[in-house]
């Protein structure tokens, strides 16, 4: 296979893998030098992504530990799999969307009974731990590779001082991801939403390009274009790239192609008789979406996309952006292409394309919700990623330049290395200290953890319920089922059936519009969403039917009418 030298959106000035090979480069007076090996090349790529999954799982098994549940979309992927797993598959236009990344796991994850919720929050809850360490990985890579600006081979940084600043990049650009208050990271993925395992693939598969393995990102993207359909952008083009630069992987790019609609329209088809279902239900999002704003394409960049991300990443990553714009023009000028081909240059182009391409995804993201879909924060990630990454090479890069110029007025090995030290943490300093505050706009870890903690005793308190009443079977039996509208699929896992046998409230429910007695649920299941919202459904809806009080489960409360049941 020919190595690859032109991509239509990556390729043409990045690939430089990392290796032994590479251990000699060029500095920017043209003299060589001896760099830091990339992690990439302390451990080899098959080594490391089983040492990432191993540790992840593990990690993600061991959370468990702490009170857990699915929210509203797991809950309804873990149902789907138990249908198709007994043959029959429902799906509707008023659940969530089909996704088919998330039920690669699921679906073998629904023989194991009611295990299948904990087993799924162990894969989502590792992929998004891979996609911190991702971002570390390769914050850290680049920012090895973006050479300096003042002849670093005259101040002689060591090894080990050298990979200083790199460090700082891949730990800046972690917290970044992980901690960052708006976009929710920790709590959705928590909860066993799949966008942070989707970025974490993403993250390889560009890793992945980077080493030179194209045919390997391709497949990775492909994973990432069963999560999240707007990939397909960025996708698509690249597997068109490869298709004309490799012929050997032709094959391939086109069956990834042909599976790849078939898997996410198929089932649909097949579980409610029409390929829009999902679509359906996506650009039917619940009423408080940025969908219904005045604007939804501003109010998505600017009230969800802007608030993602710490401020200080933001404005280094445009910075980053606007220098290497500026020292490859200039290069381009003076030595033509030869020049942007040095590792220094591809590693730059890199963290630039990166932080570019995360504003892509907003602006994806932007013009999805203009049209009608949901526009959920977490839709965000895919490029709060990248531009971290951006932004966190760019803090390392400026930690490099410091330490190179501190090394000129410092005489001696010790002292120089002291100054590379005093570098790195006057860069450190500058990012956790510059306004506003890192405290403003980072997670509330009690919070989050408190949050959690709720949605758990959610799942604890309905099954207590359903248990002391005398089973699944004898609640079913009662008649119609209701509970608050993001608990149904939770019910219907629980109680083991469709989702379309669980009623959610009246959307006019309330004492100002009651509703007639035979509308009247048979049992009920009353709770909030979360800790501030209201009981729902509110019993006042039918004035005129007398509810029977059952039982309460941690916050969730039992009624009935027309039937009997188990003692409170």
């Amino acid at each position: 296979m020919a190595r690859p030298v032109a991509s239509a959106a990556f390729a043409s000035t990045t690939d430089f893998p990392a290796g032994p090979g590479h251990a000699e480069g060029r500095s920017g007076t043209g003299r060589s030098r001896t760099t830091p090996r990339a992690i990439s090349a302390l451990v080899p790529g098959r080594n490391f992504y089983v040492g990432l999954a191993l540790f992840t799982l593990t990690v993600g098994a061991l959370s468990l530990l702490i009170p857990s549940t699915p929210s509203y979309d797991p809950w309804s992927w873990l149902v789907w799999s138990r249908q198709i797993v007994h043959g029959h598959l429902t799906i509707t236009s008023g659940g969530t969307s089909w996704k088919p990344l998330p039920m690669i796991f699921t679906i073998p994850f629904a023989l194991f009974g009611n295990a299948a919720p904990d087993l799924w929050l162990v894969v989502a809850r590792a992929g998004a731990l891979a996609a911190v360490i991702m971002v570390f990985r390769l914050a850290y890579r680049l920012t090895l590779r973006v050479g300096g600006l003042f002849g670093e081979a005259d101040a002689a940084l060591d090894r080990v001082t050298t990979m200083l600043p790199a460090l700082l990049a891949g730990c800046i650009g972690a917290f970044a991801l992980a901690l960052s208050a708006s976009g929710g990271f920790v709590s959705s993925n928590a909860l066993g939403y799949s966008e942070g395992f989707a970025a974490a693939l993403l993250l390889i598969s560009i890793d992945r390009h980077l080493d030179g393995k194209p045919r390997q990102a391709f497949v990775v993207g492909f994973l990432v274009a069963l999560d999240r359909p707007e990939i397909w952008l960025f996708w698509g083009p690249y597997g068109l790239w490869l298709f004309w630069r490799d012929p050997g992987a032709r094959v391939l790019v086109a069956a990834l192609f042909v599976i790849t609609p078939i898997v996410w329209f198929l089932p649909v088809y097949i579980g409610c008789g029409s390929f829009s279902c999902s679509v359906s239900r996506a650009t039917h999002p619940r009423s408080n979406s940025l969908a219904f704003a005045s604007n939804p394409f501003e109010a998505e960049l600017k009230r969800a996309a802007w608030p993602t991300m710490l401020l200080r990443i933001k404005v280094v990553a445009a910075l980053l952006v606007v220098a290497v714009t500026v020292i490859l023009a200039r290069t381009y000028r003076r030595s033509g292409l030869a020049g942007l081909r040095t590792d220094q240059n591809r590693a730059r182009l890199a963290a630039a394309l990166m932080g570019l391409g995360g504003l892509a995804w907003f602006v994806v993201i932007a013009v999805m919700t203009q049209v009608g879909f949901s526009g959920n924060n977490r839709y965000l990630v895919l490029g709060s990623a990248l531009v971290d990454i951006c932004g966190a090479v760019g803090f390392g890069w400026a930690a490099r330049e410091l330490a190179v110029l501190a090394t000129r007025w410092w005489r001696g090995s010790a002292a120089r290395a002291a100054a590379q030290w005093a570098a790195a943490a006057l860069v450190a300093l500058v990012f956790l200290f510059l306004p506003n505050w890192v405290g403003n706009n980072t997670i509330s870890i009690a919070r989050t953890h408190g949050s959690l903690v709720y949605q758990a005793h959610l799942r604890q308190g309905m099954q207590d319920l359903i248990t002391r009443y005398g089973g699944a079977g004898k609640v079913l039996a009662c008649g119609s089922v209701m509970t608050e509208g993001f608990q149904v699929p939770m019910v219907a896992f629980l109680l083991d059936v469709p989702t379309t046998r669980i009623e959610a409230p009246p959307t006019n429910g309330g004492a100002a519009y009651p509703e007639p007695a035979s509308a009247a649920p048979n049992l009920i299941l009353q709770t909030r969403d979360t800790r501030s919202a209201s009981l729902l459904p509110f019993l006042s809806t039918w004035p005129s039917v007398h509810y029977h009080y059952v039982g309460t489960g941690h916050s969730v409360h039992m009624f009935t009418q027309g039937c009997s049941g188990g003692a409170a």
